[in-house]
């Protein structure tokens, strides 16, 4: 059977349109396929840009703060120095400015001074000799307190020393 041209385009018609959602719906897919395969690469392609450029501003960040803390390790090592030279200073100021030979010099005057007095105590020179008396006193006196700041003043330093 033989069928008119017309009735064959129009079965072929047909078949096309019954054929077209289906090849529309996979060009469609396949083109929606490679859309979302571009945006992905894109993305990638985006996002290791970004991740370069925060890891170059990370590497810049830890030179930056190395350098900080070299700068801060040297500005402290600089207070540190100060702070030993004011103690020192202040040492020098508060700590006592005889040592243990001025101590020993000042007992010795005491003696001569004791032995003044008799020697004028002897000789019946009583205005001299109680003069000298007086002196050997009031030199005993400060011996005694040079005595006591010499033997704190070690324990003192020793203990500052700990302190810093």
């Amino acid at each position: 059977m033989r069928y008119p041209t017309g009735t064959l385009v129009g079965i072929i018609w047909l078949i096309t349109l019954a054929i077209l959602p289906f090849l529309f719906a996979k060009a469609r897919q396949r083109a929606f396929s490679k859309g979302l395969d571009a945006g992905k690469q894109s993305l990638k392609a985006d996002l290791k840009l970004r991740i370069k450029g925060l890891q170059d501003d990370l590497n810049e960040a830890r030179v930056q703060a190395e350098a900080d803390q070299r700068k801060h390790h040297t500005a402290i090592a600089h207070l540190k120095d100060s702070i030993r030279e004011l103690e020192a200073r202040i040492m020098s100021y508060t700590g006592l400015a005889v040592t243990r030979a001025d101590y020993e010099l000042l007992i010795n005057a005491i003696e001569t001074l004791s032995l003044t007095e008799r020697t004028l105590a002897a000789m019946k020179a009583t205005q001299q000799a109680s003069r000298a008396a007086r002196n050997a006193a009031g030199l005993g006196d400060l011996a005694k307190r040079i005595h006591t700041q010499l033997r704190e003043t070690p324990a003192s330093a020793a203990s500052a020393e700990v302190a810093a």
